[in-house]
């Protein structure tokens, strides 16, 4: 893409008993709202809502010309090692008309695909798409779409990069739509000139693949990060679906959702300027005419709005899913209006906040959720260092896979088992003599059963024995302030790029140095040589 945005930095007070009282550690993280050209080829884009990214970079005339030259400057390598562009010939476009399609990169004699939905918000009404036109027109057309991309994160090749999904078939989907990938309009509104046919993308994508190598597979993992999250949950049963309908029955089919998991509480400060996300998925929805699929449909026939929400349209899907979510996360505090959180209230409604978010992963069997603040993870280079109980993302998703992989299995092998059994006849009993052969044969196979029982039962539990000392795919962070997870992203000045300094930032807010080192139980010398890391640890301590 032909831009980025910087990092929102949120402030955020920590609480330390002192006797009666509460010293308020105000740490960090003074408010940047900051634009900048990326190269094209970036994938992690920050997807924030539409109304905070920045009208004059997208309005600039020198856009297209440092987008060509972005590309063109890493031509070679991406004709290379990058993902190629394919666009569809069909009626299936991005929201101006331009034919929408996806990046691939096909690996030799590999039969796992990843695909990664991109992010980027989205628009609710006719107004608010044209406003997203002249602000992000690169999130609504693919006329600018480069021949070649680079693939980060989950999408790399690179095996220090993606240790386990390196040497899959990796495939990009760009967000083109506006729809939260739900859309099924293909003519535009009476009043408007846009489409949305984000469902109709995924459809039209996964068909192409069945035809040049899916069908072949044994797995497909449809993934994404912010509304590409969102679009995982909404579009998986009807990939599903189609899989089935197209015979490509030994697929198995899994979803990973990042930082989709949004809250439908009330926002801190109601403003009848600020449109929610719920008021705005209300109004979206049937703009886009939205897939929703047929369970979630059911459970909420007059709310169909809350399928967009990950702990609501959860506990409806058949196909397994992982969640990944900042317990913090910037676009959910920006979008909850909360502001920048100088004041006790506003402290207190996003650690309210976390603990809601936390609380709704209760019935989520694979979840990787951070006590930082920051906003996507998977299309980040640096995806695999932030890490839970010493555990990776990368090595929670394996275990998942993996563990996903021996349910399906045992799945078969008890379908398999039932057919035979049902294929049993028995000669009709014809003398007393085969009719007591008959009953020892009905005894010998009644043992049989129960010994296939027993074993399937003893494989099921060595299974989950086995996983359970080995590895781990439910993660939550147990502390319940932002920042405490040593691998948290670092938070950085986007205009010197330089890391901020906490202990410089929590003077600049004209705290008591001797009273903090007081709390933390260390003299004031120590407090001003203590490093980043030391300081976050002695944090963490007095939090635990």
């Amino acid at each position: 893409m032909p831009s980025r945005l910087a990092y929102n930095m949120m402030s955020r007070g920590y609480a330390l008993s002192l006797g009666s009282e509460t010293l308020f550690l105000f740490t960090a993280y003074i408010i940047f709202t900051s634009c900048c050209f990326a190269k094209a080829t970036s994938s992690n884009l920050i997807q924030e809502p539409s109304n905070v990214i920045c009208s004059s970079m997208a309005q600039s005339n020198n856009v297209p010309s440092l987008f060509e030259a972005a590309t063109t400057c890493e031509e070679e390598t991406e004709e290379e090692n990058g993902l190629r562009k394919v666009l569809f010939t069909n009626n299936v476009t991005c929201n101006d008309g331009t034919p929408a399609g996806f990046y691939i990169r096909e690996a030799v004699n590999s039969k796992k695909w990843i695909v990664y939905l991109e992010g980027g918000w989205y628009c609710y009404s006719e107004q608010n798409c044209r406003d997203r036109w002249s602000r992000v027109k690169y999130l609504m057309s693919s006329e600018q779409w480069p021949a070649f991309r680079s693939g980060h994160g989950i999408l790399s090749n690179d095996p220090n990069e993606n240790p386990y999904w390196w040497h899959a078939n990796h495939v990009f989907v760009p967000y083109c739509t506006s729809d939260i990938w739900s859309g099924r309009r293909s003519v535009p509104t009476r009043s408007g000139s846009f489409t949305f046919m984000g469902a109709v993308i995924i459809k039209q994508m996964v068909k192409e693949l069945l035809n040049i190598g899916l069908k072949n597979a044994n797995s497909l993992t449809i993934a994404g990060s912010s509304a590409g999250g969102v679009g995982v949950m909404l579009n998986l049963e009807p990939v599903q679906r189609l899989l089935t309908r197209y015979g490509a029955t030994k697929v198995r089919l899994r979803g990973i959702t990042d930082s989709g998991w949004f809250l439908d509480q009330p926002p801190f400060i109601l403003n009848s300027d600020i449109v929610t996300p719920v008021q705005a998925v209300k109004q979206g929805f049937p703009m886009w005419r939205s897939q929703i699929p047929h369970t979630c449909r059911m459970t909420y026939p007059r709310e169909l709005w809350k399928c967009f929400i990950g702990y609501r349209i959860y506990p409806t899907l058949s196909v397994p899913l992982f969640v990944f979510q900042w317990l913090f996360d910037e676009v959910q505090m920006k979008v909850e209006n909360v502001g920048t959180p100088v004041t006790k209230q506003q402290w207190e409604y996003i650690h309210t906040m976390g603990e809601i978010l936390r609380n709704s992963f209760q019935n989520v069997t694979s979840v990787f959720a951070p006590s930082c603040i920051s906003h996507s993870i998977l299309s980040r280079k640096d995806w695999h260092y932030i890490r839970i109980d010493d555990i990776s993302l990368p090595d929670a998703l394996r275990c998942w896979e993996r563990q996903t992989k021996s349910k399906t299995l045992e799945n078969a092998m008890e379908t398999k088992l039932r057919r035979r059994m049902s294929q049993m006849t028995y000669p009709p009993e014809t003398s007393h003599q085969s009719a007591k052969k008959q009953r020892k044969k009905r005894k010998k196979s009644k043992q049989n059963k129960k010994n296939e029982k027993q074993k399937r039962k003893n494989f099921q539990r060595n299974r989950l024995l086995r996983s359970t000392n080995t590895c781990s795919h439910r993660l939550l962070e147990r502390c319940s302030w932002p920042q405490c997870n040593h691998y948290c992203p670092k938070l950085q000045n986007p205009v010197t790029g330089e890391e901020l300094d906490l202990l410089e930032l929590l003077k600049s807010f004209g705290l008591d140095m001797m009273n903090v080192a007081t709390a933390l139980g260390v003299d004031i010398h120590t407090l001003n040589n203590m490093g980043q890391r030391e300081l976050i640890s002695l944090l963490t301590q007095q939090a635990n």
